[in-house]
């Protein structure tokens, strides 16, 4: 909870009023800001702003009144008056702040109260790039929050960081500088041709509009621009829902079995997926892997040690042997490698390793519901190897208990539901086909 006290420069402790002379009095405003030291302890640095007031300590309260006495001065009313003034002016500029989900900087609060209380010129407003700009530094830095006040993650860092480098294409490719009033159905239908020509799909297209619309609302909300296009329910993309799903043991193995000596980079990017499939980790938690995570188990058998970045959940997970073999081929350093040239290429890998059943997915347009059916290896993505390795090892039966300190699920619920939900009948079915009653010849 925000906290504002005055203090006076000087107070002149022991000295008789009649000696004393007048001293400034300032502001201080104290609302959670630090910086780090460099022994990494937190300094907490409040915001000091002159009043432009000055008394004598004799004439002034102290806690917990902080203000001039009454009937001491000519001016004791004035000055209480501006004290009063100032300091709903700065919850108030706070206040505005924390609504679009900044933690200003102190300097950051006395900017705009020095534009609210001495009429300074207001700064040039920041343009449609040097906003993008900002907004991204200050998500990277900490002191942009979500609307439910906390960090962004990294993912949602990368994921806006990749919208920048997109939108930053665009205008060069077409020798212009976007503004906000550019922001229309006009530059929407442009900029979806500008990704169908680079050939992403449609829900990653939609993932960059959403991000679009999310700087242009705060933009809006920080008195930026007043332009309301990107509000109407014709902008936007809609996204492309596929039924999840995972690859079996008999397609993962096909995968594996795949020769790709003559194609390096390809065989790369499959390594990288199918690691994923055998450890069931998200992808940004195993593809940096390197020696030092990994470890000897008390049998001798080899296992990996990962911090996972969402959960921050340390997991150890056993290699089996064709994990162990993709490893060695690297000699234990994964090449580095980028999720989204991974998905790309997966639709060949899947293709040419006749992963081709069918996979259901749903589009939402304009209300109606419709459904359409591809070959599964349209939809294989890298989401899709953590998915997989769960899967596989329930149907291994695994306890659940186990998969979990793997996977990092919180509940079985949730592992179950994740499962369950790659292909709820198929999964259900292999899990029943090995029970006695159906697995038995003949029944006594």
């Amino acid at each position: 909870m925000p906290k504002i006290i005055f203090k006076l420069h000087e107070p002149q402790h022991g000295v008789d009023i009649r000696h004393q002379k007048e001293t400034y009095i300032y502001m201080f405003f104290s609302y959670g800001y630090f910086v780090s030291t460099e022994r990494k302890k937190k300094k907490y640095i409040p915001l000091k702003y002159p009043t432009g007031k000055k008394i004598k300590p004799g004439y002034w309260l102290d806690r917990p009144f902080y203000r001039v006495k009454k009937n001491s001065t000519p001016d004791d009313l004035l000055i209480n008056l501006r004290l009063d003034r100032l300091q709903d002016r700065v919850q108030n500029v706070y206040y505005e702040f924390e609504r679009s989900g900044i933690i200003p900087t102190p300097a950051q609060l006395k900017a705009r109260l020095d534009i609210e209380l001495r009429g300074k010129d207001k700064p040039p407003l920041k343009s449609f790039n040097e906003y993008i700009h900002q907004f991204i530094s200050e998500i990277k830095n900490g002191t942009r929050l979500t609307q439910e006040k906390t960090p962004y993650k990294p993912l949602s860092i990368k994921n806006l960081q990749g919208f920048q480098s997109q939108i930053t294409e665009y205008q060069k490719s077409g020798n212009t500088i976007l503004s906000y009033e550019h922001i229309n159905l006009n530059f929407l239908d442009d900029f979806v041709g500008f990704f169908n020509e680079k050939g992403y799909s449609q829900n990653t297209i939609a993932r960059h509009i959403k991000h679009l619309k999310l700087i242009m609302r705060l933009a809006k909300q920080e008195g930026l621009h007043q332009n309301t296009a990107f509000e109407s329910r014709q902008f936007t993309v809609p996204q492309v829902k596929t039924e999840p799903v995972f690859l079996n043991e008999s397609e993962i193995k096909r995968l594996y079995q795949l020769d790709l000596s003559k194609q390096p980079r390809l065989e790369v990017l499959r390594d990288v997926f199918l690691l994923g499939c055998y450890l069931a980790q998200h992808y940004i938690d195993y593809k940096s892997l390197q020696k030092k995570n990994l470890i000897i188990l008390g049998d001798g058998r080899k296992a990996l040690k990962i911090r996972q970045i969402r959960t921050g959940n340390m997991v150890i997970i056993p290699l089996r042997h064709e994990a162990e073999t993709i490893l060695s081929k690297y000699d234990y350093e994964l090449p580095a490698t980028n999720e989204y040239k991974i998905n790309e290429k997966l639709k060949i890998l899947g293709k040419m390793a006749g992963i081709d059943g069918p996979a259901r997915i749903i589009i939402k347009k304009g209300g109606k519901r419709i459904e359409e059916t591809l070959p599964k290896y349209e939809v294989i993505k890298t989401q899709t190897a953590r998915r997989s390795g769960c899967t596989n090892m329930y149907l291994a039966n695994i306890p659940t208990v186990e998969i979990m300190a793997i996977s990092g699920h919180k509940s079985e619920r949730d592992l179950l539901a994740y499962i369950k939900n790659s292909n709820k009948e198929w999964v259900v079915a292999n899990k029943l086909s090995a029970h006695p009653y159906f697995a038995t010849p003949e029944l006594l």
